[in-house]
């Protein structure tokens, strides 16, 4: 009965360690630490800082990502946008969704 509980104990163990090295081993974007608007006030998750999200300046040609993300937010593709972002920046899903919204008419 002993030498059960320790085997489980070991494997739950063993179990946790390895589930903690990939998780903290994952690559995270590059971040800065100004929110996006509608996000000043909360705090990112597990210590990360939100990108940066700035529309272009007045006068200055908008980036491609920002035409094509306009042009499917035209078409009424919310979501093709948000996977838009998430493919050519390699943010997740909620900063996707936070620079597709910074966008919407």
């Amino acid at each position: 009965m002993v030498v059960v509980v320790f085997v489980v104990a070991g494997l739950l163990a063993f179990g946790l360690s390895f589930w903690l090295t990939r998780r903290l081993q994952r690559p995270r974007p590059a971040t800065s630490q100004k929110a996006p608007a509608g996000l000043q006030g909360r705090s990112p998750q597990n210590g990360a800082s939100f990108p940066s999200f700035q529309n272009p300046p007045a006068g200055a040609p908008a980036t491609d990502l920002d035409c094509q993300v306009r042009d499917l937010l035209g078409q009424g593709r919310l979501i093709d946008a948000v996977k838009r972002v998430r493919e050519v920046n390699g943010c997740s899903l909620g900063d996707a969704k936070a620079y597709v919204a910074e966008r919407l008419p």
